[in-house]
């Protein structure tokens, strides 16, 4: 490009079509810095009434990561730098949006473009880079924002070949943290910027590739595609995020609060089902309590039966002219039906005794008094078989080894 020496742009490198509105902003800018008012009295730096201060390239550079890869030495080389990176980025990408804002309002900028146009001359006359803007990029506002530039003698990457140090990841984060604060304050959308190359890692210039959140990487991508540089290497740019970490902290914490929520929600829940068991365990209770006195009312009633429609037939019956033979059939019968209605019975026979039929004849015997050897006639069996029910019966009502009477016991149980 052949142009007039007093309207030549030699601050920043851009597209024909992009000239003028650069060579525009280049001229305010000029006049900007075309005054330096210094104190060192007051500690005071100014341009344009705006006070600056000086920092050393490097400090916040190469001696920057050198310090956190000390202080975080414990965690590794990896987590040491990315903590550099999210630092860097965060601050940079602040004061390219804080300078451009007030740079806005002090110039009376108001087009996004000669606002995104302040921005590399800005950046040349405050020593950061000189900068070069490629035809491809696509400054407009949107999601569609794309633009694709290096920074020649990146104040970063300086730092680093001054020490003659080679990086095997971009060290321009810093650059790129302003750059994307600059013009994401210019056209009023969230930018993010990544350097792909790196001249401190080898590579032939600084590029970088800023765009929207949601399509930086497809960019990224596509320009892998054509790039001299093996397709694996932009596969492994970190994409940087501005507050990063804040993000992190609020995702934490939301999921924090999420799981408070849950647990909170599960424990309502399990108090309201240890509530309903505790209200049906209460039911089932009043339920079997009912039966209870069911099942005590119908053998109640089973007895009132018995004796009120059976034993008068009995008695009537035993005072007629029966036979000496039927009056003992007749007493046999008689004393056996009250046998059956003795709670006695009830009892011995329960779930919780489990005596046989055979122990329940044995104990009804020996509760009326009866002798082994009339028992063992009465039932047709043995001697040594009712001295082993017996024995059977003192185990199963837990009188084994104890000076208790079987018969006095067995008759407490009618009590």
């Amino acid at each position: 490009m052949n142009h007039p020496s007093d309207t030549t742009l030699n601050t920043v490198s851009v597209p024909d079509d992009l000239y003028h509105v650069f060579l525009n902003a280049q001229h305010y800018v000029r006049n900007y810095f075309s005054s330096m008012q210094q104190d060192p009295a007051k500690g005071s730096i100014k341009f344009s009434d705006e006070q600056y201060i000086l920092v050393r390239a490097s400090s916040m550079s190469k001696e920057f990561f050198d310090m956190m890869a000390l202080l975080y030495k414990d965690r590794g080389e990896k987590e040491a730098r990315t903590l550099s990176f999210n630092f860097l980025f965060d601050i940079a990408h602040s004061i390219g949006k804080a300078d451009a804002k007030s740079f806005f309002s002090k110039m009376k900028v108001d087009d996004p473009i000669e606002k995104l146009a302040a921005g590399p001359v800005h950046f040349a006359y405050t020593g950061w880079a000189s900068v070069k803007i490629h035809p491809l990029s696509n400054p407009v506002p949107g999601e569609n924002f794309y633009l694709i530039y290096d920074h020649l003698y990146s104040f970063e990457a300086q730092a680093w070949l001054a020490k003659e140090e080679k990086t095997d990841f971009p060290v321009c984060v810093m650059n790129s943290g302003y750059s994307s604060g600059w013009c994401e304050e210019s056209f009023g959308i969230p930018l993010v910027a990544a350097e792909i190359e790196c001249q401190a890692k080898g590579d032939r210039q600084c590029r970088f590739i800023m765009a929207h959140p949601s399509k930086i990487k497809d960019y990224i991508n596509e320009y892998a595609k054509k790039a001299y540089i093996k397709y694996e290497h932009y596969k492994k740019i970190d994409i940087p995020e501005f507050f990063k970490r804040k993000r992190l902290e609020d995702e934490l914490k939301n999921y924090k609060t999420h799981l408070e929520k849950l647990v909170q929600k599960r424990t309502d829940k399990l108090t309201k089902t240890n509530q309903q068991l505790e209200e049906a365990n209460i039911a089932l209770k009043v339920v079997l309590k009912q039966m209870e006195q069911q099942e005590k009312t119908d053998k109640e009633n089973f007895l009132i039966n018995i004796k009120q429609s059976i034993m008068p037939y009995l008695n009537q019956l035993s005072e007629t002219d029966v036979s000496k033979g039927q009056q003992v059939l007749l007493d046999r019968l008689e004393k056996n039906i009250s046998q059956i209605t003795s709670p006695l019975i009830s009892k011995l026979s329960s779930k919780y005794l489990n005596l046989t039929p055979m122990e329940i004849k044995v104990a009804t015997l020996v509760k009326d008094g009866t002798v082994n050897k009339e028992i063992a006639q009465i039932l047709n069996v043995s001697l040594n078989t009712i001295t082993s029910h017996r024995y059977k019966i003192r185990t199963k009502l837990e009188l084994k080894n104890k000076s208790i009477n079987l018969r006095s016991y067995l008759l407490s149980l009618e009590e």
